[in-house]
């Protein structure tokens, strides 16, 4: 019972987020136009990844069983997100996330398939800034229509 709360509880906070997300979108398009909203959106988003991914420095170059702990298999990865931790070997990892509360939220608020994946790419520069600020090497595949799940993550040493 208490993890089916917890669940609901961390689900409904990411969901909020992509809450904001997508009134902070809306009114920097109206207000400037589509290609400055994401210009701002992607620096803000990359501007906390990079902050998250130097504190995940320390794995680098190539701890990718702490780096999948905390990046695909954390508690809160596995609930709200459904993480499906494909591959973890001694080259690096791939994770597909099988659920996610932000495109949910868009989903649930009327967004177009369109608009969903510019949201997602908008988020998105948290992941790639993070991934980059860790000092990894990565492929971003996010989701599409058409596409089970939401987006997969394959992460490798830098090259």
């Amino acid at each position: 019972m208490e993890d089916e709360k917890a669940k609901a509880l961390l689900v409904q906070a990411i969901k909020d987020r992509g809450t904001i997300y997508l009134e902070v979108f809306r009114e920097l398009s109206d207000r400037f136009d589509q290609a400055t909203a994401i210009e701002v959106m992607r620096a803000a988003s990359g501007a906390v990844g990079r902050k998250v991914g130097q504190s995940l420095s320390h794995l680098a170059p190539d701890d990718f069983e702490g780096m999948a702990a905390i990046w695909a298999c954390a508690l809160d990865c596995k609930l709200a997100y459904a993480a499906d931790l494909r591959r973890l070997d001694d080259t690096g990892f791939e994770v597909k996330m099988m659920a996610c509360p932000l495109k949910q939220s868009w989903v649930e608020a009327g967004c177009s398939e369109d608009e969903i994946c510019t949201l997602l790419h908008c988020a998105s520069a948290y992941d790639e800034a993070a991934l980059e600020a860790a000092g990894f090497d990565f492929d971003l595949e996010l989701w599409a229509p058409g596409k089970e799940g939401c987006c997969r993550t394959v992460v490798r040493e830098k090259g």
